[in-house]
């Protein structure tokens, strides 16, 4: 069997590695499923911020896994706002709707500058069929997704300010962690307060406030873009906030495996 981490490729399969490393926590990957991953043909690409690496009504062809940066999905009203409807993060998976609904139904937009590693549709759907415990994690990496949906739907429509605000900074952080995305000088925070309101249903100026009211209350500490959590305790108890939604951990008990033909 070749190496799992050929030479000429070992920087990005270094990052997917991380990514792989999840999906083996949520369903059951073994040395072959990942070895098969590996050898999927993959593009690496480079977004500037606010470039575009899928468009509303495009027709997609590729999944995108997150290697460093982040990005976000957005979707406009019509009438010139915009709701961001989704965070990505590095080791996220852009796109693995696409495996089922081929027509991009919001745009997804870099937020930093972002790499990402471009995997052709028809690759991902002939491994998953090849290696059903990788459709299976696929899966259920994608029902984690439409729960964080389901999670971002309540904040806006059952939670005040305070509360939207905290729970979006405890989402980040626990989604940061689990990436190993903390640093020494805290979360770096890769949203402006704008944009931080276009996922919570605010305006800049009531994130704010809310901010403000939060770091006076000794929750958090700002500087610049990095945000320590003073009293974390403190703040979920604000955003009534539970890791329950984000599901870590395994979520099945036997892989989904399929006789290979002979």
């Amino acid at each position: 069997m070749p190496p799992l981490y050929p030479s000429e490729t070992f920087v990005i399969n270094t990052k997917l590695a991380r990514f792989f490393d999840i999906m083996a926590l949520k369903s059951t990957l073994d040395e072959e499923d990942r070895h098969d991953a590996f050898r999927l043909p993959l593009t690496r690409k480079t977004f500037k911020p606010a470039g575009y690496i899928v468009r509303q009504g495009d027709i997609s062809d590729s999944i995108s896994i997150v290697l460093e940066g982040y990005c976000y999905g957005q979707r406009d009203d019509g009438q010139g706002k915009s709701q961001i409807v989704s965070l990505g993060i590095p080791g996220d998976a852009v796109g693995i709707e696409h495996l089922f609904l081929r027509t991009a139904d919001h745009d997804t937009r870099a937020l930093t500058e972002i790499e990402v590693a471009i995997i052709p549709l028809v690759a991902v759907q002939q491994l998953a069929l090849r290696r059903p415990a990788i459709a299976q994690a696929l899966g259920i990496r994608q029902a984690i997704n439409n729960a964080i949906a389901r999670e971002w739907l309540v904040n806006i429509g059952g939670r005040d300010g305070l509360r939207r605000v905290s729970h979006f900074l405890c989402e980040f952080a626990v989604r940061s962690d689990a990436w190993e995305r903390v640093t020494s000088a805290g979360y770096e925070l890769p949203m402006s307060q704008e944009q931080i309101g276009q996922a919570t249903g605010l305006t800049a100026v009531h994130v704010n406030r809310m901010l403000k009211t939060l770091h006076t209350a000794g929750l958090i500490e700002r500087s610049w873009r990095y945000v320590r959590f003073s009293n974390w305790e403190g703040l979920q108890d604000i955003a009534d906030f539970s890791v329950d939604y984000l599901h870590f951990g395994r979520q099945v008990d036997t892989p989904a495996r399929a006789t290979q033909p002979t």
